[in-house]
């Protein structure tokens, strides 16, 4: 009997031993997991550490030497001066960005001029690594399926060395037609091509007897004549180009930021719009990596050899203005890039 109750006092000092060390082992592998994971954190928080004192002179340096605002001029200058009737929205005190691998990016809205409306049509991103070109994508808020946003202009036949014949497709019945359904309390933006080229003050004169405002003019740059890498497309006796534009001046100040801008091609500021877009077309050459770079340079050294020649304009103004403008004979190839309802200074135009 007493050596049963010693087995049974020895069995139980051996469960509590072994209570003890489940217990004991339990505390450990705690301990040891809170160890790996306060050295986790304390690795993280380093690394943290490191990357905002990585990331704050890179900053620093990238917004004081104007990179990052050059960044955007680059992206405000492409597409203005190649896709008509579309501007970017520079007023709302946005920057681009720069990740720790030295990657520019930006997302900026881009809107038409309908009337003295800015009509949201959409955004561009764009994003620049270290070593590569620009990439420019436009995301068009697309009201109609297969809409087409950006209209490319029809460049006179004698600028291709060609001569004029009939039978030219146009569509200027058509808009006639569509636009006198529209009715008196609504403002338009237009596009429209010129049957010969001219000088951009002769342009602007012919445009002054009408109520618009004009904010873009093609320019010929030598296009399938001296430029041939570029695309186009054909209809009848017109080729339509991809084409640089003439814009209102946009001056930039130290570190590229925006210093002053004219809202619409006038007489007061044509000269000076002119030669901000030689200015402009320079700076891109000087400073851009970007996919068309050789074509650009081509049409430059053309442009300033031949002089300045426009074939048609984006407009915007009162639909019974913009319905004037189709009596033009020297007028076709028109195209609506939007419709809203009035919001017009009648007395602007005096």
């Amino acid at each position: 009997m007493k050596e049963d109750n010693e087995n049974v006092l020895d069995e139980l000092k051996e469960n509590d031993q072994r209570t003890f060390d489940q217990k004991r082992a339990r505390k450990m592998v705690w301990r040891t997991r809170l160890s790996i994971g306060f050295t986790v954190l304390r690795t993280l928080l380093a690394i943290f550490l490191l990357f905002v004192l990585y990331m704050i002179p890179v900053n620093m340096y990238y917004d004081m030497s104007g990179k990052q605002a050059g960044f955007d001029r680059m992206v405000t200058t492409l597409v203005e001066t190649r896709y008509p009737g579309v501007e970017v929205d520079e007023t709302h005190g946005h920057q681009a960005e720069i990740n720790a691998f030295l990657t520019q990016s930006t997302t900026i809205k881009v809107y038409r001029n309908v009337g003295e409306w800015n009509v949201v049509i959409g955004e561009v991103e764009a994003k620049k690594r270290l070593f590569g070109d620009v990439n420019l994508t436009l995301d068009f808020d697309e009201k109609y399926l297969n809409d087409n946003m950006v209209n490319r202009f029809a460049v006179p036949p004698k600028l291709l060395g060609r001569g004029n014949s009939g039978g030219n497709p146009d569509n200027k019945e058509d808009m006639k037609n569509q636009i006198a359904k529209i009715g008196d309390g609504h403002v338009a933006q237009v596009q429209f091509s010129t049957k010969e080229a001219m000088k951009p003050e002769a342009l602007l004169e012919k445009l002054d007897a009408y109520d618009v405002h004009i904010f873009r003019m093609p320019v010929y740059g030598g296009e399938l004549t001296e430029v041939h890498d570029i695309s186009y497309g054909s209809a009848g006796q017109y080729t339509f180009v991809p084409s640089l534009l003439l814009r209102p001046q946009t001056v930039y100040g130290e570190n590229n930021r925006s210093s002053s801008s004219s809202v619409a091609l006038t007489e007061t500021v044509l000269d000076d719009s002119m030669q901000q877009f030689y200015k402009d077309m320079e700076w891109l050459l000087e400073n851009g990596d970007y996919n068309g770079r050789d074509i650009d340079e081509k049409r430059l050294n053309y442009i300033r050899e031949n002089g300045m020649q426009v074939y048609g304009a984006v407009v915007t103004g009162p639909i019974r203005e913009v319905e004037k403008l189709m009596d033009e004979e020297q007028f076709h190839q028109f195209r609506l890039g939007g419709v809203d309802v009035w919001n017009w200074n009648e007395n602007q135009g005096d």
